[in-house]
Protein backbone atom coordinates (compact mmCIF):
# COMPACT_ATOMS: atom_id res chain seq x y z
CA UNK A 1 0.00 0.00 0.00
CA UNK A 2 2.69 2.18 0.93
CA UNK A 3 4.07 2.00 -2.48
CA UNK A 4 1.09 3.24 -4.04
CA UNK A 5 1.05 6.89 -1.72
CA UNK A 6 3.66 9.47 -3.18
CA UNK A 7 7.51 9.56 -1.84
CA UNK A 8 7.46 11.52 1.04
CA UNK A 9 4.18 11.57 2.00
CA UNK A 10 3.95 8.38 4.14
CA UNK A 11 5.99 6.96 6.99
CA UNK A 12 5.73 3.47 9.52
CA UNK A 13 4.26 4.75 12.76
CA UNK A 14 4.38 2.59 15.89
CA UNK A 15 3.49 2.99 19.52
CA UNK A 16 6.71 4.50 20.62
CA UNK A 17 6.30 7.51 17.94
CA UNK A 18 2.83 8.54 19.03
CA UNK A 19 3.72 11.13 21.53
CA UNK A 20 6.03 12.51 18.60
CA UNK A 21 2.56 13.19 16.74
CA UNK A 22 0.96 15.23 19.10
CA UNK A 23 0.92 19.04 18.21
CA UNK A 24 -0.51 20.88 21.00
CA UNK A 25 2.66 20.10 23.47
CA UNK A 26 0.10 20.78 26.58
CA UNK A 27 -1.11 16.96 26.17
CA UNK A 28 1.79 15.56 26.69
CA UNK A 29 1.42 17.38 30.16
CA UNK A 30 -1.87 15.18 30.63
CA UNK A 31 -2.52 12.77 32.66
CA UNK A 32 -3.66 10.02 29.71
CA UNK A 33 -7.00 8.71 29.93
CA UNK A 34 -6.88 5.05 31.04
CA UNK A 35 -9.64 2.95 28.62
CA UNK A 36 -10.26 -0.34 28.17
CA UNK A 37 -10.60 -2.37 25.31
CA UNK A 38 -14.69 -1.83 24.22
CA UNK A 39 -16.65 0.76 23.61
CA UNK A 40 -13.37 2.55 22.50
CA UNK A 41 -15.29 5.26 20.52
CA UNK A 42 -16.55 6.62 23.51
CA UNK A 43 -13.00 6.79 25.34
CA UNK A 44 -11.49 8.20 22.12
CA UNK A 45 -14.26 10.80 21.61
CA UNK A 46 -13.80 12.09 25.74
CA UNK A 47 -10.00 11.83 24.77
CA UNK A 48 -10.29 14.25 21.81
CA UNK A 49 -12.48 16.73 23.63
CA UNK A 50 -10.38 16.70 26.95
CA UNK A 51 -7.22 16.97 24.67
CA UNK A 52 -5.37 13.68 26.34
CA UNK A 53 -3.68 10.83 25.43
CA UNK A 54 -6.09 7.62 25.37
CA UNK A 55 -4.01 4.61 27.05
CA UNK A 56 -5.70 1.54 26.12
CA UNK A 57 -5.62 -2.01 29.09
CA UNK A 58 -7.51 -4.25 30.13
CA UNK A 59 -9.85 -2.74 32.99
CA UNK A 60 -13.43 -2.38 31.85
CA UNK A 61 -14.32 0.89 29.86
CA UNK A 62 -16.55 3.18 31.76
CA UNK A 63 -20.43 2.85 31.12
CA UNK A 64 -21.80 6.23 29.30
CA UNK A 65 -21.89 8.49 26.53
CA UNK A 66 -20.40 11.65 25.56
CA UNK A 67 -22.75 14.45 25.62
CA UNK A 68 -22.93 16.46 22.79
CA UNK A 69 -22.04 19.86 22.91
CA UNK A 70 -23.82 20.95 19.65
CA UNK A 71 -26.86 18.88 19.27
CA UNK A 72 -26.23 16.46 17.30
CA UNK A 73 -25.77 12.94 18.47
CA UNK A 74 -24.43 9.99 16.98
CA UNK A 75 -25.57 6.53 17.65
CA UNK A 76 -22.75 3.86 16.63
CA UNK A 77 -23.90 -0.04 16.60
CA UNK A 78 -21.21 -2.01 18.21
CA UNK A 79 -19.60 -5.12 16.62
CA UNK A 80 -16.92 -3.07 14.65
CA UNK A 81 -14.34 -1.58 16.62
CA UNK A 82 -12.48 0.17 13.65
CA UNK A 83 -16.17 1.54 13.02
CA UNK A 84 -16.35 3.07 16.70
CA UNK A 85 -13.10 4.94 16.08
CA UNK A 86 -14.42 6.57 12.87
CA UNK A 87 -17.53 7.70 14.84
CA UNK A 88 -15.93 9.47 17.31
CA UNK A 89 -13.73 11.54 14.84
CA UNK A 90 -16.69 12.04 12.85
CA UNK A 91 -18.62 12.60 16.10
CA UNK A 92 -15.53 15.06 16.84
CA UNK A 93 -15.67 17.21 13.04
CA UNK A 94 -19.06 17.76 13.99
CA UNK A 95 -18.82 19.05 17.84
CA UNK A 96 -21.18 16.23 18.41
CA UNK A 97 -21.80 13.66 21.22
CA UNK A 98 -21.33 9.62 20.97
CA UNK A 99 -23.58 7.14 22.61
CA UNK A 100 -22.68 3.00 21.76
CA UNK A 101 -25.59 0.78 21.38
CA UNK A 102 -25.41 -3.25 22.08
CA UNK A 103 -24.94 -4.95 17.97
CA UNK A 104 -28.23 -6.52 17.32
CA UNK A 105 -28.60 -10.07 16.02
CA UNK A 106 -28.39 -10.29 12.70
CA UNK A 107 -31.35 -12.72 12.21
CA UNK A 108 -33.74 -10.22 14.03
CA UNK A 109 -32.08 -7.19 11.63
CA UNK A 110 -33.08 -9.94 8.70
CA UNK A 111 -36.69 -10.44 10.12
CA UNK A 112 -37.13 -6.51 10.50
CA UNK A 113 -35.85 -5.31 7.14
CA UNK A 114 -38.02 -8.33 5.30
CA UNK A 115 -40.85 -6.74 7.91
CA UNK A 116 -40.74 -3.34 6.00
CA UNK A 117 -40.12 -4.95 2.90
CA UNK A 118 -43.52 -6.76 2.80
CA UNK A 119 -45.59 -3.96 4.68
CA UNK A 120 -47.58 -3.26 1.42
CA UNK A 121 -48.53 -6.97 1.13
CA UNK A 122 -52.28 -8.81 0.89
CA UNK A 123 -53.93 -8.85 5.00
CA UNK A 124 -50.76 -6.73 6.02
CA UNK A 125 -52.09 -4.02 8.75
CA UNK A 126 -49.48 -1.31 7.34
CA UNK A 127 -49.81 0.93 10.81
CA UNK A 128 -49.94 -1.86 13.23
CA UNK A 129 -46.55 -3.36 11.38
CA UNK A 130 -44.77 0.33 11.91
CA UNK A 131 -46.00 0.72 15.15
CA UNK A 132 -44.36 -2.78 16.02
CA UNK A 133 -40.85 -2.01 13.98
CA UNK A 134 -40.52 1.70 15.44
CA UNK A 135 -41.40 -0.03 19.08
CA UNK A 136 -38.68 -2.65 18.31
CA UNK A 137 -35.79 -0.11 16.68
CA UNK A 138 -36.26 2.40 20.14
CA UNK A 139 -35.66 -0.69 21.99
CA UNK A 140 -32.67 -1.89 19.90
CA UNK A 141 -31.43 1.79 21.11
CA UNK A 142 -32.19 1.51 24.94
CA UNK A 143 -30.23 4.10 26.82
CA UNK A 144 -29.70 7.12 24.06
CA UNK A 145 -30.60 9.85 25.56
CA UNK A 146 -31.89 11.69 22.60
CA UNK A 147 -31.00 15.97 22.44
CA UNK A 148 -33.40 18.38 22.94
CA UNK A 149 -34.28 20.15 19.19
CA UNK A 150 -31.22 18.16 18.01
CA UNK A 151 -30.44 15.57 15.23
CA UNK A 152 -28.84 12.48 14.97
CA UNK A 153 -26.47 9.99 12.79
CA UNK A 154 -27.06 6.59 13.01
CA UNK A 155 -23.90 4.00 12.12
CA UNK A 156 -25.60 0.67 12.03
CA UNK A 157 -24.87 -2.38 10.06
CA UNK A 158 -28.24 -2.01 8.21
CA UNK A 159 -31.37 -1.14 10.07
CA UNK A 160 -32.94 2.29 9.26
CA UNK A 161 -33.05 2.94 13.24
CA UNK A 162 -33.56 6.73 12.40
CA UNK A 163 -37.27 5.48 11.05
CA UNK A 164 -37.94 5.11 14.90
CA UNK A 165 -37.52 8.77 15.65
CA UNK A 166 -39.57 10.89 13.41
CA UNK A 167 -39.01 13.60 16.46
CA UNK A 168 -35.61 14.67 14.94
CA UNK A 169 -33.97 14.96 11.81
CA UNK A 170 -31.50 11.37 10.96
CA UNK A 171 -28.98 10.09 8.36
CA UNK A 172 -27.51 6.66 8.45
CA UNK A 173 -23.84 5.25 7.82
CA UNK A 174 -23.46 1.82 6.82
CA UNK A 175 -20.23 0.98 9.21
CA UNK A 176 -19.10 -1.97 7.03
CA UNK A 177 -17.49 -2.08 4.83
CA UNK A 178 -15.52 1.55 3.58
CA UNK A 179 -17.28 4.02 6.51
CA UNK A 180 -14.25 5.67 6.17
CA UNK A 181 -14.15 6.57 2.73
CA UNK A 182 -18.24 7.24 2.75
CA UNK A 183 -17.64 10.25 5.51
CA UNK A 184 -14.66 11.63 3.42
CA UNK A 185 -16.60 11.69 0.39
CA UNK A 186 -19.26 13.75 2.37
CA UNK A 187 -17.13 15.91 4.16
CA UNK A 188 -15.06 16.58 1.36
CA UNK A 189 -17.67 17.67 -1.28
CA UNK A 190 -19.11 20.49 1.36
CA UNK A 191 -15.27 21.89 1.83
CA UNK A 192 -15.08 25.43 0.51
CA UNK A 193 -14.20 26.09 -3.43
CA UNK A 194 -15.88 22.85 -3.68
CA UNK A 195 -18.32 22.44 -7.03
CA UNK A 196 -21.98 22.14 -6.10
CA UNK A 197 -24.21 19.64 -7.38
CA UNK A 198 -24.47 21.06 -10.94
CA UNK A 199 -25.46 18.80 -12.78
CA UNK A 200 -28.70 16.56 -12.42
CA UNK A 201 -30.09 13.61 -14.25
CA UNK A 202 -33.45 12.20 -13.91
CA UNK A 203 -34.31 8.94 -14.71
CA UNK A 204 -38.04 8.02 -16.01
CA UNK A 205 -38.83 4.30 -17.81
CA UNK A 206 -42.41 5.76 -17.03
CA UNK A 207 -43.51 2.19 -15.95
CA UNK A 208 -45.18 4.29 -12.90
CA UNK A 209 -46.21 7.87 -13.00
CA UNK A 210 -44.04 10.16 -11.77
CA UNK A 211 -45.19 13.30 -11.32
CA UNK A 212 -41.74 14.27 -9.45
CA UNK A 213 -39.31 13.74 -12.46
CA UNK A 214 -41.41 16.32 -14.33
CA UNK A 215 -41.08 19.05 -11.31
CA UNK A 216 -37.73 18.86 -11.23
CA UNK A 217 -37.37 19.11 -14.88
CA UNK A 218 -38.85 22.61 -14.05
CA UNK A 219 -37.30 23.28 -10.62
CA UNK A 220 -33.96 22.20 -11.25
CA UNK A 221 -33.03 24.31 -14.28
CA UNK A 222 -34.28 27.34 -12.38
CA UNK A 223 -31.12 26.97 -9.79
CA UNK A 224 -29.36 26.72 -12.81
CA UNK A 225 -28.17 23.30 -12.18
CA UNK A 226 -27.93 21.32 -15.81
CA UNK A 227 -30.48 18.17 -16.66
CA UNK A 228 -30.28 15.25 -18.53
CA UNK A 229 -33.27 13.15 -18.72
CA UNK A 230 -33.84 9.56 -19.83
CA UNK A 231 -37.71 8.67 -20.09
CA UNK A 232 -39.43 5.89 -21.69
CA UNK A 233 -38.37 4.21 -24.56
CA UNK A 234 -34.96 6.26 -23.87
CA UNK A 235 -34.62 4.89 -20.49
CA UNK A 236 -33.34 1.18 -21.56
CA UNK A 237 -31.07 -0.72 -19.04
CA UNK A 238 -27.81 0.07 -21.47
CA UNK A 239 -28.32 3.87 -21.64
CA UNK A 240 -29.17 3.78 -17.97
CA UNK A 241 -25.86 1.85 -17.45
CA UNK A 242 -23.41 3.92 -19.38
CA UNK A 243 -24.83 6.40 -17.63
CA UNK A 244 -24.74 5.60 -14.02
CA UNK A 245 -21.38 4.04 -14.43
CA UNK A 246 -19.93 7.17 -17.01
CA UNK A 247 -21.50 10.35 -16.76
CA UNK A 248 -20.26 12.86 -14.95
CA UNK A 249 -23.02 13.91 -12.57
CA UNK A 250 -23.90 15.14 -9.17
CA UNK A 251 -27.09 14.65 -8.78
CA UNK A 252 -28.97 11.23 -10.03
CA UNK A 253 -32.96 10.77 -9.31
CA UNK A 254 -34.87 7.58 -10.18
CA UNK A 255 -38.22 6.96 -10.36
CA UNK A 256 -39.37 3.60 -11.37
CA UNK A 257 -40.45 -0.04 -9.68
CA UNK A 258 -38.01 -1.71 -7.26
CA UNK A 259 -38.02 -4.76 -5.99
CA UNK A 260 -36.56 -8.28 -5.59
CA UNK A 261 -36.65 -10.46 -8.98
CA UNK A 262 -37.66 -13.70 -10.07
CA UNK A 263 -34.74 -16.11 -10.50
CA UNK A 264 -33.12 -19.30 -10.62
CA UNK A 265 -32.15 -21.55 -7.91
CA UNK A 266 -28.81 -23.60 -9.36
CA UNK A 267 -27.39 -26.22 -7.51
CA UNK A 268 -23.79 -27.36 -7.76
CA UNK A 269 -21.74 -30.00 -6.25
CA UNK A 270 -18.33 -30.43 -6.36
CA UNK A 271 -15.08 -31.21 -4.46
CA UNK A 272 -13.00 -28.25 -2.88
CA UNK A 273 -9.27 -28.36 -2.75
CA UNK A 274 -9.45 -29.50 0.91
CA UNK A 275 -10.54 -32.85 -0.80
CA UNK A 276 -14.01 -32.22 0.69
CA UNK A 277 -17.35 -33.41 -0.83
CA UNK A 278 -19.15 -30.02 -0.82
CA UNK A 279 -23.31 -29.46 -1.88
CA UNK A 280 -24.13 -25.46 -2.56
CA UNK A 281 -27.25 -24.06 -3.72
CA UNK A 282 -27.07 -20.68 -5.65
CA UNK A 283 -30.16 -17.91 -6.27
CA UNK A 284 -29.39 -16.21 -9.06
CA UNK A 285 -31.39 -12.72 -10.73
CA UNK A 286 -30.28 -11.46 -13.90
CA UNK A 287 -29.81 -7.87 -15.85
CA UNK A 288 -30.19 -8.17 -19.34
CA UNK A 289 -28.96 -5.04 -21.57
CA UNK A 290 -28.43 -5.07 -25.35
CA UNK A 291 -25.51 -4.28 -26.92
CA UNK A 292 -23.60 -3.21 -30.51
CA UNK A 293 -23.84 -6.35 -31.61
CA UNK A 294 -27.52 -7.52 -32.28
CA UNK A 295 -26.28 -11.01 -31.59
CA UNK A 296 -24.97 -10.16 -28.04
CA UNK A 297 -26.57 -9.48 -24.62
CA UNK A 298 -24.65 -7.89 -21.88
CA UNK A 299 -26.25 -9.98 -18.86
CA UNK A 300 -25.62 -8.52 -15.41
CA UNK A 301 -26.02 -11.99 -12.53
CA UNK A 302 -26.78 -11.44 -8.89
CA UNK A 303 -25.93 -14.34 -6.87
CA UNK A 304 -26.97 -15.01 -3.45
CA UNK A 305 -25.92 -18.41 -1.46
CA UNK A 306 -29.01 -20.05 0.11
CA UNK A 307 -27.37 -23.33 1.32
CA UNK A 308 -23.91 -25.12 2.12
CA UNK A 309 -24.15 -29.14 2.47
CA UNK A 310 -27.79 -28.21 3.94
CA UNK A 311 -27.22 -25.25 5.94
CA UNK A 312 -29.22 -22.21 5.70
CA UNK A 313 -26.34 -19.74 4.54
CA UNK A 314 -28.45 -16.75 6.90
CA UNK A 315 -28.39 -18.89 9.76
CA UNK A 316 -25.08 -17.77 11.65
CA UNK A 317 -26.09 -20.55 14.50
CA UNK A 318 -26.61 -23.24 12.24
CA UNK A 319 -23.24 -21.62 10.61
CA UNK A 320 -21.50 -21.62 13.84
CA UNK A 321 -21.04 -25.45 13.36
CA UNK A 322 -20.31 -25.52 9.53
CA UNK A 323 -16.87 -25.50 8.27
CA UNK A 324 -16.62 -23.32 5.58
CA UNK A 325 -12.89 -23.81 4.69
CA UNK A 326 -12.41 -23.00 0.85
CA UNK A 327 -15.54 -24.32 -0.56
CA UNK A 328 -16.50 -20.76 -1.27
CA UNK A 329 -13.35 -19.81 -2.99
CA UNK A 330 -12.76 -22.89 -4.88
CA UNK A 331 -16.39 -22.90 -5.90
CA UNK A 332 -16.15 -19.15 -7.90
CA UNK A 333 -12.57 -20.68 -9.45
CA UNK A 334 -14.18 -24.11 -10.56
CA UNK A 335 -17.17 -21.89 -12.04
CA UNK A 336 -15.03 -19.93 -14.26
CA UNK A 337 -13.73 -22.96 -15.74
CA UNK A 338 -16.34 -25.72 -16.63
CA UNK A 339 -18.53 -26.67 -13.06
CA UNK A 340 -22.30 -26.87 -14.41
CA UNK A 341 -24.77 -26.88 -12.18
CA UNK A 342 -26.67 -30.59 -11.23
CA UNK A 343 -29.95 -29.36 -10.19
CA UNK A 344 -32.10 -26.11 -11.75
CA UNK A 345 -34.93 -24.45 -10.84
CA UNK A 346 -37.19 -21.27 -11.25
CA UNK A 347 -38.10 -19.00 -7.89
CA UNK A 348 -40.65 -16.44 -7.55
CA UNK A 349 -38.04 -14.29 -5.55
CA UNK A 350 -34.27 -13.75 -5.32
CA UNK A 351 -33.79 -12.12 -2.01
CA UNK A 352 -31.71 -9.11 -2.14
CA UNK A 353 -31.45 -8.63 -5.99
CA UNK A 354 -33.54 -5.08 -5.78
CA UNK A 355 -34.23 -4.77 -9.80
CA UNK A 356 -35.28 -1.27 -10.97
CA UNK A 357 -37.26 -1.46 -13.88
CA UNK A 358 -36.21 0.17 -17.27
CA UNK A 359 -38.13 0.01 -20.82
CA UNK A 360 -36.61 -2.77 -21.76
CA UNK A 361 -35.59 -4.89 -18.79
CA UNK A 362 -34.93 -5.10 -15.51
CA UNK A 363 -32.02 -2.75 -14.29
CA UNK A 364 -30.03 -5.32 -11.58
CA UNK A 365 -27.48 -2.03 -10.40
CA UNK A 366 -24.05 -3.20 -9.32
CA UNK A 367 -21.83 -0.35 -10.54
CA UNK A 368 -18.87 -0.61 -11.24
CA UNK A 369 -18.20 3.34 -10.47
CA UNK A 370 -20.55 5.81 -10.59
CA UNK A 371 -20.43 9.51 -12.12
CA UNK A 372 -16.70 9.04 -13.82
CA UNK A 373 -15.45 8.06 -10.30
CA UNK A 374 -17.25 10.87 -8.99
CA UNK A 375 -19.71 11.01 -5.28
CA UNK A 376 -22.57 11.97 -6.23
CA UNK A 377 -25.88 12.57 -4.19
CA UNK A 378 -28.83 9.61 -5.18
CA UNK A 379 -32.61 10.07 -4.83
CA UNK A 380 -34.51 6.99 -5.18
CA UNK A 381 -38.34 7.08 -5.43
CA UNK A 382 -38.78 3.37 -6.54
CA UNK A 383 -40.57 1.35 -4.07
CA UNK A 384 -38.44 -0.19 -1.35
CA UNK A 385 -34.94 1.26 -3.24
CA UNK A 386 -33.45 1.53 0.30
CA UNK A 387 -33.02 -1.85 1.11
CA UNK A 388 -30.61 -3.06 -0.60
CA UNK A 389 -29.06 0.16 -3.16
CA UNK A 390 -27.97 2.05 -0.34
CA UNK A 391 -25.64 -0.26 0.07
CA UNK A 392 -24.68 -0.94 -3.30
CA UNK A 393 -24.53 2.69 -3.97
CA UNK A 394 -22.87 4.13 -1.20
CA UNK A 395 -20.27 1.10 -1.68
CA UNK A 396 -19.72 2.68 -5.48
CA UNK A 397 -18.84 5.55 -4.22
CA UNK A 398 -22.40 7.78 -3.39
CA UNK A 399 -21.96 10.60 -1.03
CA UNK A 400 -25.37 10.28 0.25
CA UNK A 401 -28.14 8.44 -1.08
CA UNK A 402 -32.11 8.81 -0.20
CA UNK A 403 -34.46 6.12 -0.63
CA UNK A 404 -37.84 4.35 0.45
CA UNK A 405 -38.52 1.64 2.44
CA UNK A 406 -41.40 0.78 1.47
CA UNK A 407 -43.44 1.81 -1.25
CA UNK A 408 -45.31 5.02 -1.87
CA UNK A 409 -47.60 6.92 -4.39
CA UNK A 410 -46.74 8.77 -6.63
CA UNK A 411 -48.18 11.64 -5.10
CA UNK A 412 -46.14 11.29 -1.96
CA UNK A 413 -42.94 11.07 -4.09
CA UNK A 414 -43.98 14.56 -6.05
CA UNK A 415 -44.62 16.12 -2.31
CA UNK A 416 -41.29 15.04 -1.06
CA UNK A 417 -38.81 15.42 -4.17
CA UNK A 418 -40.81 19.18 -4.67
CA UNK A 419 -39.98 20.39 -1.37
CA UNK A 420 -36.24 19.09 -1.38
CA UNK A 421 -35.50 21.12 -4.66
CA UNK A 422 -37.39 23.60 -3.69
CA UNK A 423 -37.84 25.32 0.08
CA UNK A 424 -35.75 22.63 1.25
CA UNK A 425 -33.48 23.26 -1.12
CA UNK A 426 -29.79 24.06 0.80
CA UNK A 427 -30.33 22.58 3.72
CA UNK A 428 -28.68 19.61 5.25
CA UNK A 429 -30.04 16.61 3.21
CA UNK A 430 -31.13 14.77 6.44
CA UNK A 431 -32.90 17.94 8.21
CA UNK A 432 -34.52 18.60 4.16
CA UNK A 433 -36.00 15.36 4.46
CA UNK A 434 -37.22 15.18 7.50
CA UNK A 435 -38.62 18.63 7.04
CA UNK A 436 -39.96 17.67 4.19
CA UNK A 437 -41.65 14.39 5.96
CA UNK A 438 -43.36 16.49 8.59
CA UNK A 439 -45.02 18.83 5.76
CA UNK A 440 -46.57 16.00 3.89
CA UNK A 441 -47.41 13.05 6.68
CA UNK A 442 -47.84 15.16 9.78
CA UNK A 443 -45.65 15.08 12.77
CA UNK A 444 -48.08 12.73 15.00
CA UNK A 445 -48.10 9.59 13.01
CA UNK A 446 -45.33 7.44 11.84
CA UNK A 447 -45.28 6.92 8.34
CA UNK A 448 -41.57 8.08 6.83
CA UNK A 449 -40.78 6.05 4.32
CA UNK A 450 -37.85 7.93 3.27
CA UNK A 451 -33.96 7.02 4.74
CA UNK A 452 -31.26 9.43 4.67
CA UNK A 453 -27.73 7.53 3.87
CA UNK A 454 -24.51 9.83 3.77
CA UNK A 455 -22.70 12.01 6.48
CA UNK A 456 -25.03 14.44 7.93
CA UNK A 457 -23.53 17.99 6.30
CA UNK A 458 -24.50 17.54 2.87
CA UNK A 459 -26.44 19.80 0.38
CA UNK A 460 -28.10 20.67 -2.59
CA UNK A 461 -26.27 23.33 -3.73
CA UNK A 462 -25.43 25.31 -7.24
CA UNK A 463 -22.19 27.01 -7.83
CA UNK A 464 -21.37 29.04 -10.89
CA UNK A 465 -19.67 27.07 -13.73
CA UNK A 466 -19.41 26.83 -17.26
CA UNK A 467 -21.33 23.26 -17.12
CA UNK A 468 -21.17 22.30 -20.73
CA UNK A 469 -17.74 22.96 -20.51
CA UNK A 470 -17.01 20.98 -17.12
CA UNK A 471 -18.89 17.99 -18.94
CA UNK A 472 -16.86 17.51 -21.95
CA UNK A 473 -13.66 18.30 -20.27
CA UNK A 474 -14.55 15.16 -18.40
CA UNK A 475 -15.34 13.49 -21.43
CA UNK A 476 -12.32 14.29 -22.54
CA UNK A 477 -10.31 12.98 -19.73
CA UNK A 478 -12.27 9.47 -19.07
CA UNK A 479 -11.82 8.74 -23.31
CA UNK A 480 -8.18 9.43 -22.49
CA UNK A 481 -7.48 7.13 -19.17
CA UNK A 482 -9.71 4.57 -20.93
CA UNK A 483 -7.74 4.85 -23.87
CA UNK A 484 -4.36 4.29 -21.78
CA UNK A 485 -5.54 1.76 -19.97
CA UNK A 486 -6.77 -0.26 -23.17
CA UNK A 487 -3.05 -0.27 -23.81
CA UNK A 488 -1.96 -1.99 -20.47
CA UNK A 489 -4.98 -4.94 -21.34
CA UNK A 490 -3.04 -8.15 -21.29
CA UNK A 491 -3.03 -10.52 -23.50
CA UNK A 492 -5.70 -12.99 -23.57
CA UNK A 493 -8.20 -10.54 -21.14
CA UNK A 494 -10.52 -9.96 -24.28
CA UNK A 495 -13.54 -9.58 -22.02
CA UNK A 496 -12.00 -6.82 -20.54
CA UNK A 497 -10.85 -5.27 -23.43
CA UNK A 498 -14.45 -4.98 -25.01
CA UNK A 499 -15.20 -3.70 -21.63
CA UNK A 500 -13.12 -0.72 -21.95
CA UNK A 501 -13.39 -0.55 -25.79
CA UNK A 502 -17.11 -0.26 -25.18
CA UNK A 503 -16.33 2.88 -22.38
CA UNK A 504 -14.24 4.04 -24.84
CA UNK A 505 -17.10 4.30 -27.83
CA UNK A 506 -19.67 6.09 -25.32
CA UNK A 507 -17.26 8.68 -24.30
CA UNK A 508 -16.25 9.01 -28.11
CA UNK A 509 -19.96 9.53 -29.13
CA UNK A 510 -20.53 12.09 -25.97
CA UNK A 511 -17.88 14.09 -26.94
CA UNK A 512 -19.13 14.69 -30.54
CA UNK A 513 -23.09 15.14 -29.23
CA UNK A 514 -21.68 17.53 -26.67
CA UNK A 515 -19.53 19.86 -29.16
CA UNK A 516 -22.70 19.53 -31.67
CA UNK A 517 -25.46 20.79 -29.21
CA UNK A 518 -22.79 23.20 -27.16
CA UNK A 519 -20.41 24.24 -29.48
CA UNK A 520 -18.07 23.61 -27.04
Amino acid sequence: MRAQLPRNHAKNVSDADVAALVVNPKILKKEPLRWGRDRIGVGLLRALYEQRLIAFDDTPSPVGAVKSPSGHLVVCEAGEPLAEVIAANYAYALNAGLCIIDETDEVERKELLEAYYSIDAPRVNSGEVRDRLQHRLRELCNGVELPPEGSLTFITRELPFGAAFPELPSTHLISYPDLGITVVNGFAAEQKSTRGTNVAVLVDPEKVRAPEIEAAAKILPSRRIFVRGYQGKGATVRRVTEMVDLFPYDLLIFATHCGDAPGYRWTYEFQDSEGIDRRLVTDIALGIADTDDPDMLHVTRFLRFHQLDGVDWTDPVAKEQLYVGTAIKDFIEQRKLDLEPVEKEEIKRVIGSAVMAMADNNYLAMPRSLAAEGSPIIINNACVSWHELSKRFTFANARAYIGTLYPVSDSEAEAIVVRLLDKFFGKPLPHAVWAAQNAVYGTSGNRRPYVVTGVYPQRLRATKEDVPRHILDRFRQECLSWKKRLETVPEGEDRLKKDIETFVAYYEREIALFRKRWGV
